[in-house]
Formats: structure tokens, C-alpha cells, sequence
């Protein structure tokens, strides 16, 4: 049985899923996990075929998933310094982590240099519904204008919010609370709203453009 608390991180199965109907069929598809915590989506694409890569900073969370999944290539790595071969890539992924690392802007535009020509980035995270948060950050115009700043195409996006609110219910069901959430948040600017103003949630895939 699938444990749901372990794979809905907030992309989960559906996230990967994706990369399933986008790739199916390819050969060595080389895909990074930015932020991938005991390493389950990156397991899962091994299974499926995919070169799967995946990093996170907690060097406990590596040595977990190291123990619990067998022959599968997850790195200590801080996402603020990433270190990979230009134009390497097919796909980078993140399910939920890159709001919450301490460069998110920085980050991505050091994975666009990391993917190769029309490469994909499949990134689902949170978005303030409300406006006038420090300067708009983290609504959805604040991510749409870092994705054309950065020569993305948005090829597809989806309204998650049913399903982050159905995790936020799972989180106050298990935890009580909600600040759980914030583990390993490096990002101070989300620390005093996303646990007080309204939030949805997207999953969004951008291709690299030149």
C-alpha cells in the first residue's frame, strides 16, 4: 500500500505522473529532483526507466531514503549551490521545495543552464491568493513574471488548490498544526504569511527557451 503522507509531497504521484505522460516511450530521459526528500519520486522514475537524479541539503533525509531504497542515485546537495554539467538534463522537478529554499530565483535560473536545449522544468508549489505581500510575492503574477524573466515558456498549468487544501487538513489531522510545513524552510520571506493569508496551489511545466 502507498503511503499517501510520504508521497504527496505536495506533487506526489500526480507529479510524477506527469513526467510519465510527457516522456513515455524515451530512452534515458535524465531527470533531476531538486529538493527530494527520502528520495520516493526519484525511486519511482528509476522503476520506470528514467536517469534519475535527486539532491536535498538534509544530509538525515538522504541517509533515510538511501536505507529504505536500493541502488538509487539521491545526493547531499544544498539546492542554493548546485553543481551539474551545463545542458545536462532533460528534466528538473520540484514538488514543493523550491518556495521554500533560501535563492528560489537564483535556483532556477541556475537550472535553466543545467537543461538541455527545450528542456522541461515541472515544478508544482503554493501561491498567495492575496495581493500586497511584501511587494506581491509568491502570487501568481509574482511567478509568471520570474518564469518570462528567466526565457520560460509556460506550456501547461493546473489548479491544485483542492488538493493542497485537502493536505493542509491531512497536516492539522496528523500534526495539529500547521508550522510543520515550514521544516527546512530556508526562505524567511514566506515564514510570516503562509500560515496566515489565503494560499492555492499550481503545478506548472515551463520549457527552456534560447
Amino acid at each position: 500500500m502507498i503511503d499517501e503522507r510520504e508521497v504527496f509531497s505536495l506533487g506526489g504521484l500526480d507529479l510524477v505522473n506527469e513526467v510519465l505522460d510527457i516522456y513515455n516511450q524515451k530512452e534515458n530521459v535524465k531527470v533531476l529532483d531538486v529538493g527530494c526528500g527520502s528520495g520516493y519520486s526519484v525511486n519511482y522514475l528509476s522503476q520506470k526507466g528514467f536517469n534519475a537524479t535527486g539532491i536535498d541539503a538534509s544530509k538525515e533525509t538522504i541517509e533515510i531514503g538511501r536505507k529504505k531504497y536500493k541502488n538509487i542515485n539521491i545526493q547531499v546537495m544544498d539546492a542554493n549551490y548546485m553543481d551539474f554539467p551545463k545542458d545536462y538534463f532533460d528534466l528538473i522537478i520540484f514538488e514543493c521545495s523550491l518556495s521554500i529554499m533560501k535563492e528560489p530565483i537564483k535556483i532556477l535560473s541556475d537550472c535553466r543552464n543545467f537543461l538541455k536545449k527545450d528542456g522541461l522544468i515541472l515544478l508544482s508549489d503554493f501561491f498567495f491568493k492575496e495581493k500586497n505581500i511584501e511587494n506581491d510575492i509568491y502570487t501568481l503574477s509574482y511567478w509568471n513574471r520570474i518564469f518570462s524573466d528567466l526565457n520560460f515558456q509556460v506550456i501547461s498549468f493546473k489548479d491544485k488548490t483542492k488538493e493542497w487544501k485537502r493536505y493542509l487538513g491531512m497536516i492539522l489531522w496528523e500534526y495539529g498544526e500547521l508550522t510543520s510545513l515550514l521544516r527546512g524552510n530556508q526562505n524567511s520571506k514566506i515564514n510570516n504569511n503562509i500560515l496566515k493569508k489565503e494560499t492555492g496551489y499550481f503545478l506548472v511545466t515551463l520549457r527552456k527557451v534560447d
